[in-house]
């Protein structure tokens, strides 16, 4: 076995070992809501969800961010599968984080308005997407260093940019509509008007 296999082999390996899986496995920790406490009954719920949309906001940008370099090696043939691992490694840590947070979300999920629990479950689709694709390039990468012009390897980097991508624009338009509602109920508060609908 060559050593840079060899290399590779440990250092992704220790990659998939954090790495969500995909959405046809069971996952790898189970979100379990907290004791309830006095202060849960207090809790902005809602207002914590939308501070959660705006963190995956963040994570999804860096995301779409490391999935647009790795396409972008696929016109530089000459580069080595090390490169490679490190922008999945990026990957794997933003999709680490979405799925913590995301954690939290589905915990709450029960106690949020409905159009927050849609976005909750939007995000699970894309963010087990994305896990499952970029578990795929990893187990390319890990297999087949030395041939990441394949068409397979190729079309999961592409795959990563546009589920990154598309998780983006959900989280968008959750902060922005969140902001909007906000403003909405606000100067409802402001007309002497109990509940604005």
């Amino acid at each position: 076995m060559r050593l840079s296999s060899i290399l590779l082999t440990s250092y992704i390996s220790a990659a998939l070992a954090v790495i969500a899986l995909p959405a046809t496995a069971a996952p790898i920790h189970e979100c379990v809501a907290g004791r309830v406490t006095p202060q849960s009954y207090s809790w902005d719920f809602k207002g914590e969800a939308n501070s959660i949309f705006k963190d995956i906001q963040y994570e999804a940008m860096q995301a779409v961010y490391h999935a647009d370099v790795l396409q972008s090696f696929k016109e530089n043939t000459t580069l080595d599968w090390e490169t490679h691992a490190r922008q999945l490694d990026f990957l794997k840590q933003e999709i680490n984080e979405i799925g913590a947070k995301l954690c939290r979300l589905e915990t709450i999920r029960r106690v949020l308005d409905p159009w927050q629990q849609h976005v909750v479950d939007r995000v699970a689709v894309s963010e087990r997407e994305m896990a499952g694709t970029a578990q795929n390039a990893i187990l390319f990468v890990n297999e087949k260093p030395g041939q990441l012009w394949q068409v397979t390897y190729r079309d999961d980097l592409v795959n990563l940019y546009n589920q990154a991508d598309s998780l983006t624009h959900t989280v968008n338009n959750a902060t922005e509509f969140a902001g909007v509602s906000k403003t909405y109920h606000d100067l409802g508060h402001k007309l002497g008007m109990k509940s604005p609908s």
